[in-house]
């Protein structure tokens, strides 16, 4: 029951995060492939995380973890401020760890289902 909450958690902050990611042009300013990388990638970022929430599968966590390491990337390759780089690159980094923690658990979520099925 423990992973369970622990994996609602993270998703609900993986979502948070995706949702800041994709609506951050608003408050920072940026330029045209920038803004369509970060609109489209904390987008994708917020969807596995609503879809992690509801659906016990590792595959949110794998396209959330993927999703953040272009983020990281994309940080350095269009030319941005410093404030941009600075958000891409800390919501990356928290993207990655919450997506390999939300993994883990929902696996363990998994393992414990199979050793242990509910009785109907």
């Amino acid at each position: 029951m423990r992973a369970q909450v622990q994996s609602k958690t993270a998703s609900v902050i993986m979502l948070l995060i995706g949702a800041w990611v994709a609506l951050s042009p608003i408050w920072i300013a940026m330029t045209g492939g920038q803004i369509a990388s970060v609109i489209a990638t904390g987008s994708v970022i917020a969807l596995a995380g609503l879809v992690q929430y509801f659906w016990e599968s590792t595959l949110p966590s794998w396209v959330s973890g993927l999703a953040s390491v272009w983020l990281f990337i994309s940080a350095f390759m269009f030319s941005a401020s410093t404030g941009v780089k600075w958000s891409n690159i800390l919501s990356a980094i928290a993207v990655f760890i919450i997506s390999f923690w939300d993994g883990v658990e929902v696996a363990q979520l998994r393992n414990e289902h199979q050793q242990h099925p509910a009785h109907g």
